[in-house]
């Protein structure tokens, strides 16, 4: 290639090892082409390399698409996949799978289960019907567990649905907010008299030397924050500075597994409820009063006015597209119909 670039052949060579070049030799720009060779030689000059080429035209190959869509992003690692490896495995070999998430290597004739740790006893590794079952480590799947029902002796934990996450990115979360619970319990840097989300972010990459699971998974710290009631107590007009719950006790206070289905429930109605609603009561979101308030507005005869009452039970947390949009592989599947109590 060297002693064809230098007597300026190689410039109109087709280069192979470039997959997004194509030659496009279109009628039309054959004819330009011969057109300027013709005007060349009629005056007498000789051909330059740009006029004696054919157009080269970038066209983007699904690979090189798929290149641009991990680099372009705003945090910083790449984009996830959807599927456990194991799934995405299955679909491409034919031998035994061998992952660290499995316990055994996965065959064509087993099946994939995620783990459910709250269910110990309703697994068995071999099933009349499904066969030998292999379950997935970093899938887990969990109830929801967001719903209290008033019974005659007390309040009834209950579920709307079933919350599947990865373990590893609960794991990733759990050492992050232990960092935090340390960095808000020592001294405020600058003589503040409280935590803002923004200095914690800065403190945490001074001293971890990483941006944190919520920034390279695209969730807000303020909301991220408030995935811990028991841990952080935010406070403010938009609840912009933070501080422990228990400063006697800088340690994680709440479960992980519960944050995430907090994330998962957020992902799907576009807020965080940080405590499990009361059936019967009114929460903090709750859009489903805006019908009985507008009646309220127009000012029927029978319907006393309750504007006071308006202001006060109006939703205060609105949906938000930070909660939608976020990285973490964590989901929200409700129940078709009310399960039965375990």
């Amino acid at each position: 290639m060297t002693l064809l670039a230098n007597r300026g052949i190689a410039t109109s060579m087709p280069d192979l090892a470039s997959s997004g070049i194509s030659w496009d030799r279109s009628p039309g720009q054959q004819a330009g082409t011969g057109l300027h060779a013709s005007r060349a030689v009629a005056g007498g000059m000789e051909l330059s390399e740009t006029e004696s080429s054919w157009p080269v035209q970038l066209i983007e190959t699904p690979h090189q698409k798929l290149q641009r869509s991990l680099v372009q992003h705003r945090a910083g690692v790449p984009l996830e996949q959807t599927m456990s490896p194991p799934q995405r495995l299955r679909n491409s070999r034919c031998t035994d799978i061998l992952h660290s998430s499995l316990e055994e290597p996965l065959s064509t004739y087993k099946s994939l289960e995620p783990l459910r740790p709250r269910w110990p006893s309703h697994w068995r590794r071999f099933h009349l019907n499904d066969g030998i079952r292999v379950k997935d480590q970093d899938t887990v799947m969990v109830e929801s567990r967001d719903q209290h029902i008033r019974t005659k002796k007390g309040l009834l934990r209950e579920s709307s649905g079933c919350v599947t996450y990865s373990e590893t990115h609960r794991r990733k979360a759990e050492i992050d907010v232990m960092f935090l619970a340390q960095i808000v319990n020592g001294g405020i840097p600058g003589g503040g008299h409280a935590w803002t989300p923004k200095k914690l972010q800065h403190v945490f990459a001074e001293r971890t030397g990483r941006l944190g699971v919520w920034k390279n998974y695209e969730v807000p710290l303020k909301h991220f924050l408030s995935l811990f009631p028991k841990t952080f107590e935010q406070f403010g007009t938009d609840m912009e500075f933070v501080r422990l719950r228990h400063s006697l006790r800088p340690q994680v206070m709440d479960r992980t597994e519960d944050a995430m289905a907090r994330l998962a429930c957020a992902r799907e109605r576009g807020y965080i409820e940080q405590h499990p609603h009361i059936e019967g009561t009114v929460g903090g979101h709750n859009e489903e009063l805006n019908e009985v308030f507008q009646a309220f507005d127009e000012g029927h005869p029978s319907v006393p006015s309750l504007s006071e009452l308006k202001n006060t039970l109006r939703a205060k947390t609105p949906s938000l597209p930070e909660l939608r949009q976020h990285r973490m592989k964590v989901a929200f599947k409700a129940y078709s119909s009310k399960p039965q109590t375990r």
